[in-house]
């Protein structure tokens, strides 16, 4: 298990879906659902405060507990997420895809000679969004002499403060605050899409009998076509034109350039286990998680999340290819911490 040197020492980060932060929040609540994972909360709040263990969220544990209706739950769960990630984040999956394609295209052709770089950790929704989300500038109009009187450590006190407490609604926002914004949950079609071209996808497979390694070959090859964009955009950077980058390429070369971009790679995986099991129809929460695991399971040491998705990434060797430990029962977590600690 690999560790992030920090100011506070090692640091093993935990990465929650968002069933499993349900759980915790029963437990946390006294809820009688919730009485199997109240050790793992017990744990998970000792490493916490120790410094030990960081619990960050993604857009998509805001996205999905902001579509909850009822105030009460919806708070339950954003309470004991604020208590664990104390505001802890991971960046949104294209900064690293465009870290990703550089480091590929440098093992691969030797430029470029300084890869993009993308902090993956950060704190809150601006670091979520690389800084593309704003804050209200604090204002000290009110105070005297409009506060200019305030020791600068003061000053920027406040202004963290304020900006904690704009974290915190974000996260509390229900779907009628954000109605009443101008944006409702249930507009958003990027779900369905994604369901309707898997779906396509998979008409396509049974059309033509496909399985095993050509399901793989496929489904990366959709995928190459869906990052294209960022690929030409990389290779316009250190001056490779795209059908340069393509003359003479096989496909087992391309296939292994997709497999090249860890998160991609999981991605991929992930897609392509759900193909195989025809049995299992695509639904629009299957696009939350291969949108949003593949940067956990390559960049968090431990991941919680469906049995299913355990199972399938297991099976392609993801926890062993990243170093990472997967499971799918948050009570599981007290094994986990407790090997941590003794490590």
């Amino acid at each position: 298990m690999t560790f992030e040197l920090s100011d506070d020492g090692r640091v093993l980060r935990i990465y929650l879906d968002q069933n499993k932060w349900v759980d915790l929040a029963r437990a946390a609540t006294g809820h009688r659902l919730g009485a199997p994972f109240a050790d793992a909360l017990a744990m998970a709040r000792a490493g916490v405060a120790a410094g030990t263990v960081s619990f960050p969220l993604d857009m998509y544990r805001y996205w999905e507990t902001g579509k909850r209706g009822d105030d009460r739950s919806r708070n339950d769960v954003a309470d004991v997420m604020l208590e664990l990630s104390r505001q802890h984040t991971m960046t949104v999956p294209f900064g690293i895809l465009d870290q990703e394609l550089d480091l590929a295209l440098q093992r691969r052709l030797g430029r470029p000679e300084h890869p993009r770089r993308q902090a993956v950790f950060g704190v809150g929704m601006q670091h979520i969004t690389q800084s593309r989300m704003k804050w209200p500038e604090l204002d000290l109009a009110a105070l005297p002499d409009s506060g200019a009187g305030l020791p600068r450590g003061l000053r920027a006190q406040l202004k963290n403060a304020v900006a904690e407490v704009i974290e915190e609604e974000l996260l509390r926002a229900g779907p009628e605050t954000f109605r009443a914004h101008g944006f409702d949950h249930a507009d958003s079609d990027h779900s369905q899409r994604f369901v309707d071209f898997e779906n396509h996808l998979a008409a396509e497979i049974a059309k033509h009998g496909l399985t095993g390694d050509a399901i793989d070959e496929v489904v990366r090859g959709t995928d190459f076509g869906d990052i294209r964009p960022a690929i030409v955009e990389a290779l316009d950077r250190i001056g490779v034109v795209y059908e340069e980058f393509m003359q003479d390429i096989t496909v087992g070369q391309l296939l292994s350039f997709v497999d090249d971009l860890p998160t991609r790679y999981v991605t991929n995986v992930m897609r392509s286990a759900k193909h195989r099991q025809t049995q299992q129809e695509w639904e629009p929460n299957d696009f939350i998680d291969i949108v949003a695991l593949p940067v956990a399971a390559v960049y968090c040491d431990v991941v919680v999340t469906e049995k299913q998705w355990v199972h399938m990434m297991r099976q392609s060797k993801v926890d062993q290819r990243y170093n990472t430990i997967l499971i799918s029962n948050v009570a599981d977590l007290v094994n986990v911490l407790v090997k941590a600690s003794l490590m």
